[in-house]
């Protein structure tokens, strides 16, 4: 008995749409159709010049998969680890076995000849895979299902649409969908048959620089023949890259192409080798530029960058026979550019402060609060605090702040560099680079509205004399920091008995109206120190080697982060002494230290130092800056993993260098530096050079001068 004339399994003489041309296919079609079919019928009905197909729908994969009994199937696959690719890979042989045994029911077969006899009769076609799971904005599923070309006949293309069923359970398919996460029960599969274009050149071609991330870069792979010689990697292509706005193409790469894939006359393919093909490129230029054009078309329809397959006839004609997102570009920032025009510049400034990982949402929010009270004490108000300011564009999850105005400005290309000199100074370098960029002329040439504004901040908080007081009586400075951290953490004190809203509301207008103030109170301290280290490198000159007077701030005091470590480090010292706590941390995980701290089950010695650590350090973090990161009063398993690293070390060995030492070797280093640039600069400038050397690295109080013993500038 023929598949034609089969009993059906299901009854299918009251259901429609089992077969669907592209013209009656939509991007709301997915559960229907599937990624691949669904972007054909788009790119049809928008007048892309696709060959014409139809499509099998999903639902005469149901009837046959219900038919192949794949329950049990599912069920394995649901109690399977993602990590056990083995079991994943005999589960999938087992799914493809039972659906190339099950029966097809008539109806279905009389749906696939009648939509092939429209396309015409014997007319060679391409059957290809449409997964419901696939070509997605999220996940890239381009070539987990099969496809096959040149088919010829109706019993021929039935066969294929078997076989491309079953395809939807190859080994990879299986543990990709696994390792995302896809439910296999929710993925179908619909079978697309399209007309063949017997190519003379095809390729694939992506709307932007797939390995620059540059988004006005068409990237085309070509090669004569089929186009699955390249989409395989079966053959090393022609290359070219074209600047889509200018309309040129600016490399040009050829391949050997010692290979084509071909039809054949009765159906099937041949693989032919091919001799000189790397002397001459496969696409003219101008066949180059029309791609890139149709690239443009097809993006602007999708309103995002698009991986395609496309294909020249023997005629000339161009054909676009796939489309699917790029899903491995970085994004761009999610909210329209902060003032007028199409180039602009993006700094990202949680990278400035080394956190190289995504920002939590938490962490974002706060960055968007505080960033517009930022922008108002400018003079900048912003309307929604919670979306944060104009020039506030984050994108990938990393904090990405719109500097073109910045750029392309008189006082920003005087700022910015000496800013970023000492916070990012490789961003600094690359925005530099910028300033030469016709696209980016300097179109705000006056220095009076930043100076306004500024100024009026400056003298608001007295910016001036608070940096002058810090110069003249460091200690004073430091006095000034320590006041406004009291005052901070007076602020930072929740109203007892509030509810989660108002605990919400407290935190947000804290971030935006308080907290922004007090950086300008902070700010003339750290500047303080700066400009000493400026003054020190002027009177200098080229009496200091490159990194000399950097090289003064190894072992300062005053470091936060410095004297954090070596009160972990003499806790450690302590834990050392106490045998139950060095037995505790020697034979321990991580986890169950964290375990035994939570539960109070601790040594005492350990408890109890950990717990007053935690008291004055409990509120920082690994990448601290990002407010949703835990604490480690919250999570202390970083501090734990650091006391148990530093019990591992041998204080009783010379060469191990344990955090005390490497402090007292810095700090010698450093003071051995001072003197030494000190005695260059006193010869050079005379004493107050050599003292302005010595106060620029000085803890406070500072010393007095050792050449003549005066405390009028050292305070």
């Amino acid at each position: 008995m023929s598949e034609r004339t089969m009993p059906a399994a299901d009854t299918l003489a009251d259901r429609a749409g089992l077969v669907l041309d592209f013209a009656a296919i939509d991007a709301g079609m997915l559960a229907v159709v599937g990624g691949k079919a669904a972007n054909l019928g788009v790119l049809t009905r928008a007048g892309l010049p696709v060959p014409p197909g139809m499509c099998l729908t999903t639902e005469a994969y149901r009837v046959v998969a219900a038919s192949a009994h794949l329950d049990e199937v599912h069920d394995a696959l649901a109690r399977t680890a993602k990590e056990d690719v083995p079991a994943l890979t005999a589960l999938a042989g087992r799914a493809r076995a039972a659906l190339l045994a099950a029966p097809i029911p008539a109806e279905i077969a009389d749906a696939v000849a009648a939509g092939y006899a429209r396309l015409g009769d014997t007319v060679p076609v391409a059957v290809r895979s449409s997964a419901t799971a696939e070509d997605l904005p999220f996940a890239s599923f381009a070539g987990q299902q099969d496809t096959y070309l040149n088919v010829v006949g109706e019993d021929a293309v039935l066969d294929a649409v078997r076989r491309c069923w079953a395809s939807l359970w190859t080994d990879r398919a299986v543990v990709y969908r696994a390792a995302n996460g896809i439910d296999d029960r929710t993925v179908r599969l619909a079978v697309v048959v399209q007309r063949m274009v017997d190519s003379a050149v095809a390729g694939v071609m992506f709307t932007a620089n797939p390995v620059t991330g540059h988004r006005h870069q068409a990237v085309i792979d070509a090669s004569p023949g089929l186009g699955e010689a390249v989409v395989s990697g079966a053959v090393n292509p022609d290359h070219f890259v074209v600047d889509t706005p200018r309309r040129a193409i600016v490399d040009r790469r050829l391949g050997d192409k010692r290979l084509a894939i071909r039809s054949l006359p009765g159906g099937g393919t041949e693989h032919v080798t091919l001799d000189g093909g790397a002397e001459q490129a496969c696409l003219s230029d101008a066949q180059v530029l029309a791609l890139a054009e149709l690239g443009e078309r097809v993006e602007a329809h999708y309103g995002a960058p698009q991986d395609t397959e496309w294909a020249v006839d023997g005629d000339g004609t161009l054909w676009l026979t796939q489309a699917r997102p790029v899903t491995t570009l970085f994004p761009l920032p999610d909210r329209p550019p902060a003032s007028g025009g199409d180039t602009r510049v993006y700094f990202c400034f949680s990278v400035a402060q080394g956190v190289f990982r995504p920002i939590t949402p938490m962490g974002m929010a706060a960055f968007r609060v505080i960033a517009s009270g930022g922008a108002g004490l400018f003079g900048f108000p912003v309307a929604d605090p919670l979306a944060g300011p104009a020039v506030f564009a984050p994108a990938g999850q990393r904090v990405f702040l719109d500097v073109t105005t910045a750029v392309r400005s008189t006082m920003g290309r005087t700022l910015v560099p000496k800013v970023l000199g000492v916070m990012e100074a490789r961003s600094g370098e690359a925005i530099s680079s910028l300033f030469g960029d016709p696209r980016l002329s300097n179109t705000r040439r006056s220095r009076l509205p930043f100076v306004r504004r500024v100024g009026r901040v400056a003298v608001k908080y007295r910016i001036p004399l608070r940096l002058l007081r810090t110069l003249a009586r460091p200690a004073r400075g430091l006095a000034d920091v320590d006041a406004v951290g009291g005052e901070l953490d007076r602020l930072l004190t929740v109203p007892e008995g509030a509810t989660a809203a108002q605990r919400l509301d407290f935190v947000q207008r804290t971030l935006q109206a308080e907290v922004v103030h007090l950086v300008p109170r902070v700010m003339p301290v750290a500047a303080a120190g700066f400009v000493a280290l400026g003054i020190a490198d002027r009177l200098l000159g080229a009496d200091a080697a490159v990194g000399d007077v950097q090289a003064v701030l190894r072992g300062i005091p005053n470091n936060v982060t410095t004297d954090m470590d070596l009160e972990l480090w003499a806790l450690a010292v302590r834990l050392r002494a106490d045998a139950p706590s060095a037995a505790l941390f020697g034979g321990s995980t991580v986890d169950e230290l964290a375990h035994r701290y939570a539960a109070a089950t601790m040594p005492p010695v350990a408890r109890d130092g950990i717990a007053a650590f935690l008291a004055r350090y409990g509120h920082r973090a690994v990448a601290e800056i990002d407010l949703g990161m835990p604490r480690w009063s919250d999570d202390p398993r970083y501090i734990l993993g650091v006391l148990a690293n530093y019990l591992r070390m041998d204080p009783g060995d010379p060469a191990v260098l344990t955090p005390d030492r490497l402090f007292a070797q810095g700090a010698a280093e450093a003071e051995a530096m001072v003197e030494t640039l000190a005695q260059r600069a006193s010869r050079r400038g005379g004493c107050a050079a050599g003292r302005s050397v010595r106060c620029s690295a000085a803890p406070a109080p500072w010393p007095v001068c050792a050449s003549c013993r005066s405390t009028t500038w050292c305070g």
